[in-house]
């Protein structure tokens, strides 16, 4: 079995390099020496913390629970994942039709039309998304619940944008969460912004 550790002090214990002095710790010592007699071989590595995250949080959630004795724990199914899981349900929005992310919801506000193959429940969501909205001149606008508008980009201005905040004169790198409430704070917005930026 090899055991990974975050906790440089407790590892050297078990192995023996250090002695156990804190009365709380002296029970779980003990313990696990009986446990470790029961392996053939059993290997320690340290682990920054910073690469021990899964592990802090298995342990975060086994400490939130309490299980019964009496009751079976099926195994626990982890899937892996390269970007952010709420991201990977968000199907790209703009099809390659040439028209913005927002063209709909521009000519509903402007003309008060709805697109030609829309359902009644299609046009019922375009009005309920199109109250967040509004065109300004001929320029559509998100307006926030404070009454800042945010300017609406479509895909040939979205790249530009990200770059100029996420190292240009916007100032220091930052994670896609963070960078996306950046763009909004210097009044700009589409529709995927937080996928884009992370």
């Amino acid at each position: 079995m090899e055991v990974f550790g975050d906790f440089n002090l407790v590892l050297r214990q078990i192995q023996g390099e250090w002695k156990t002095r804190n009365v709380k710790l002296r029970p779980y010592h003990a313990y696990l020496e009986l446990l470790v007699g029961r392996f053939d071989d059993l290997r320690y590595t340290h682990l920054p913390r910073a690469h021990n995250q899964f592990a802090d949080a298995l342990a975060t959630l086994a400490s939130m629970i309490d299980i019964p004795v009496d009751a079976t724990v099926r195994p626990l199914l982890i899937e892996s994942r390269f970007v952010p899981a709420y991201c990977c349900l968000i199907d790209d929005t703009e099809l390659d039709d040439g028209l913005p992310w927002y063209h709909d919801i521009y000519h509903f506000l402007r003309l008060g039309v709805y697109p030609e193959a829309a359902t009644a429940k299609d046009k019922r969501a375009l009005r309920q998304l199109s109250a967040r909205f509004v065109i300004c001149g001929e320029t559509l606008y998100r307006r926030l619940t404070d009454g800042m508008l945010l300017l609406c980009l479509d895909r040939a201005y979205v790249d530009r944008v990200v770059r100029d905040v996420h190292a240009g004169v916007c100032g220091p790198h930052m994670g896609g969460h963070m960078l996306a409430r950046k763009i909004m704070r210097t009044s700009y917005f589409w529709l995927t912004m937080e996928t884009d930026c992370c």
